[in-house]
């Protein structure tokens, strides 16, 4: 699929709306509401759950937690993937439980009342939950170089469930519910080739050859051939060789790294 500049900005703008919502309730029963909506925003919409997904990886027992609270706070990790992943947790476990807000709330907020609890803790944790995905979408917007003349982000469905996204150039996004392992792979290298087009590496010589590398994987694909072993081989040599000019965490940087990924876990012969 292909969102583009307005599609990106109506998502966004939804994505501050039911965080809005959920920041500024002040009782249980707004909470309930406002919390279901939060999530379930969240998890059904590609791009922000695709945020959580890539940093929710270890699993906390959130019910030994909350049930050893009393009135104090939660620890929140440090680390960047796991501070998203235990405030997600939290949150889900609450909702999927149907606990009082108010109750994983005592030790915040320096009154007696519920709703300065519940503001202090949404200052304090969901809040911060909020700013990460919210950054996310900025820094997604800025690095895909989203605006109203371009037409787009296209996004395809990798093999290990995470979006692989690429500025669309001339790549057409399809939809298929019954694509084979070849259809995914060919996404991968269509989104790599025109993110390669789009953000030229450094070294041109090196850039014309992975261009035409991934052209004659995609050809053999296409044609229901496996890749010749040897083209297989040079062509992970140059995508290594390509990680090594992309910023670290940039779409190209990682898309180069899923199309590593996917033929090790196709098993191709190297």
């Amino acid at each position: 699929m292909i969102i583009d500049h307005k599609g990106f900005n109506i998502t966004s703008l939804k994505f501050r709306d039911v965080s809005s919502s959920l920041l500024n309730v002040t009782n249980d029963v707004e909470a309930d509401r406002a919390l279901k909506k939060f999530l379930y925003f969240v998890n059904n919409e590609p791009l922000v759950y695709d945020f959580i997904a890539r940093h929710n990886i270890i699993t906390f027992d959130i019910k030994e937690l909350t049930e050893n609270l009393d009135y104090s706070k939660f620890y929140i990790p440090l680390d960047d993937s796991e501070e998203v992943a235990f405030i997600y947790q939290l949150l889900h476990y609450v909702s999927d439980n149907n606990i009082r807000y108010s109750s994983i709330a005592f030790g915040y907020g320096t009154s007696n009342k519920f709703r300065d609890m519940i503001r202090e803790f949404n200052r304090e944790v969901t809040q911060i939950l909020y700013s990460r995905i919210n950054r996310y979408l900025r820094e997604l917007e800025i690095e895909m170089g989203l605006n109203e003349k371009q037409g787009g982000i296209v996004i395809n469905q990798g093999p290990n469930g995470q979006l692989i996204m690429a500025k669309h150039g001339d790549v057409q996004a399809t939809q298929n519910n019954t694509a084979t392992s070849n259809d995914e792979l060919l996404g991968i290298i269509q989104t790599l080739i025109a993110e390669l087009k789009t953000n030229p590496i450094g070294e041109v010589e090196l850039q014309e050859d992975i261009l035409d590398d991934l052209m004659d994987i995609a050809g053999a694909t296409q044609n229901g051939e496996r890749p010749r072993k040897s083209l297989i081989r040079r062509t992970l040599e140059k995508l290594k060789s390509v990680n090594e000019f992309s910023a670290e965490g940039t779409i190209l940087a990682l898309n180069t790294q899923r199309l590593i990924s996917y033929l090790a876990q196709l098993q191709i012969p190297m």
